[in-house]
């Protein structure tokens, strides 16, 4: 080969490859960024002081332990899910014949016995019975089913057994107070919404606190728009 020709090609396999390696550099500059700003975006949005709270639990498996609810005050958490019905002291048997309604949202309860009962079905239903706060009349309400021996106990889905005003205390005095009345203002977040009108079923894709949700409480539906687990939009009609 041509001394001179063989010059040029060293010349242009150096240049080749320095251009290559910048063009490595840059691709690995480029993913690297790539992967770190998604934790520096998560660093920039701390956990709500929701997330830090840990209520009680009470772990039921069977009759016995659940009978750890009887003489302790809890608070309906599956608000607007729960049907009640009266207690007949005397005979010691749940009216399933007559249902009182839907227990409110965060309604205060006193338990005074966890008992075994049989519904017009021929379920055998675990039955929460209690007193209701200002109320005299004793009720009752399901927290879950047997089959054979096998339980399937709902009593911490349904509910609280610590005092939620404490659980929640960091809670601003408005927003409880929206809460006691059963209301939503803007701005408050889903758990909030939910112990004000009781649970809600999605009428949008997408997770929690980035969604649309439809609450029905007593006479009124109220169609609420999350955008960053904050209420943004609120909907109130007849159902």
């Amino acid at each position: 080969m041509n001394p001179e020709w063989r010059k040029r090609t060293q010349i242009f396999l150096v240049v080749l490859l320095i251009v290559a390696g910048i063009r490595l550099l840059v691709i690995y500059r480029e993913r690297h960024s790539a992967g770190v700003a998604p934790k520096n975006e998560a660093a920039a949005r701390p956990l709500s002081a929701d997330a830090y709270v840990v209520s009680h639990k009470v772990h039921a498996y069977d009759l016995e332990s659940a009978r750890y609810l009887n003489g302790k005050t809890v608070w309906v958490q599956a608000g607007n899910q729960m049907l009640y019905f009266p207690y007949e002291t005397a005979k010691k048997r749940v009216d399933f014949n007559h249902p009182v309604g839907l227990l409110p949202p965060l309604d205060k309860l006193t338990i005074k016995d966890v008992i075994l009962a049989t519904d017009p079905l021929q379920q055998r239903k675990v039955i929460a019975v209690f007193l209701r706060e200002n109320d005299k009349n004793q009720y009752a309400t399901s927290v879950g089913t047997v089959r054979g021996e096998d339980y399937s106990l709902m009593i911490d889905d349904a509910l609280l057994i610590d005092d939620p005003h404490e659980l929640y205390k960091h809670w601003p005095a408005d927003v409880w107070d929206a809460i006691t009345h059963h209301q939503i203002k803007p701005g408050m977040n889903e758990l909030q919404t939910a112990f004000a009108l009781g649970g809600g079923v999605p009428r949008s894709s997408g997770p929690v606190g980035n969604r649309m949700m439809e609450y029905n409480l007593k006479d009124k539906k109220t169609t609420v728009t999350f955008s960053n687990d904050r209420a943004t939009d609120i909907q109130e009609s007849k159902p």
